[in-house]
């Protein structure tokens, strides 16, 4: 599929803490981003890093993973063998029978060949590849505002759009691993028509960074950020843009909650996390229906994917002995 990257800063330099004995690494791998974290086996993130997501032929981001990973390591004066697991969390589908990636229209992944097994052959332990909203809203349910809840949705708004769904401290995927594709909510006039000429899904199309981009004329280099940045200086134009914006995507919000009825929905991702879109959210979700949504913002904000990963990094290594100590038990296996 085709991948469309965006500007972005320069990769940072590793932030690194002191640290002893085995850790392991949690990613979140964008579109536009990779944001990474080594952590201790308490799920303590000890070292982060990022840099822009390499794209073209032959998939040079799993490369870039692999040297990401053993950065980390060495920054933090972790020896390769210390490392316990990596998991990466991925902007695609995940099958929970053959771990295969697809539906991926922001950053193009191998089809053919389970991720998990390609990175493996190129790190020195176990990896594992999960949907990267899934992994947000384990970090939101076993860390985040979800803790002590039976129930919660994390629905992410950036450069696309995904949901991640957790009950009874269990990550939902589904029977294909498609539980939370709600970049696929046929929203919108004649959907019968627009969604077999849509690459992101319709729901995505209208919420989504590049949908946004292209129905309000926005610049790649000013992105979404200056349609924020133009609001926050007293635009109308840009007030009404966000409005229409968050018109749609409650929508969306109407859908989860009245089929599911979450105890919250957390949303997060580089648009959800910005107040004024959260505002205007709550706002045009609640003539919607006749109950009320308790919506809340992520409490790890971008870093959700990342910790996310940390944390499922660290149960895993626990159940296989490499680390003592107590497990999140919120993912069922497989893709490992």
């Amino acid at each position: 599929m085709t991948s469309r990257p965006t500007s972005i800063a320069p990769p940072s330099r590793p932030s690194v803490k002191t640290r002893s004995g085995a850790c392991v690494v949690g990613i979140d791998l964008g579109g536009t981003k990779i944001l990474a974290g080594l952590a201790d086996d308490r799920g303590e993130v000890i070292a982060t890093f990022s840099e822009p997501t390499r794209h073209g032929p032959q998939a040079p981001v799993l490369s870039q993973l692999a040297d990401i990973v053993l950065r980390l390591a060495r920054e933090a004066g972790v020896a390769p063998a210390e490392i316990a697991r990596v998991v990466v969390g991925v902007p695609s589908v995940v099958s929970p029978q053959t771990g295969l990636a697809s539906l991926s229209p922001n950053l193009a992944l191998p089809e053919d060949r389970p991720l998990a097994t390609l990175l493996a052959a190129i790190l020195p332990c176990p990896v594992t590849v999960e949907n990267d909203v899934n992994l947000a809203a384990f970090a939101e349910a076993h860390r985040g505002r979800g803790q002590g809840e039976g129930s919660l949705v994390f629905l992410s708004f950036g450069t696309g759009v995904g949901m991640g769904l957790v009950l009874g401290g269990q990550v939902v995927r589904g029977a294909h691993g498609r539980t939370g594709e709600i970049a696929y909510l046929p929203v919108g006039d004649r959907p019968h028509d627009r969604a077999p000429q849509s690459l992101n899904g319709l729901f995505e199309d209208a919420v989504g960074t590049f949908g946004i981009r292209a129905r309000f004329g926005l610049t790649e280099e000013g992105g979404v950020a200056a349609l924020f940045t133009a609001l926050r200086q007293g635009d109308a134009a840009a007030r009404a843009a966000l409005d229409e914006i968050a018109r749609t995507a409650s929508l969306g919000i109407a859908a989860i909650h009245s089929m599911i009825d979450p105890a919250l929905t957390v949303i997060g991702g580089g648009i959800g996390s910005q107040p004024e879109f959260f505002d205007a959210l709550k706002r045009q979700t609640a003539p919607l229906l006749p109950f009320s949504c308790r919506l809340e913002q992520s409490h790890f904000g971008a870093d959700a994917g990342m910790i996310g990963a940390v944390l499922l990094a660290a149960d895993l290594a626990k159940n296989s002995g490499a680390f003592p100590g107590k497990v999140h038990g919120g993912f069922p296996s497989g893709n490992a």
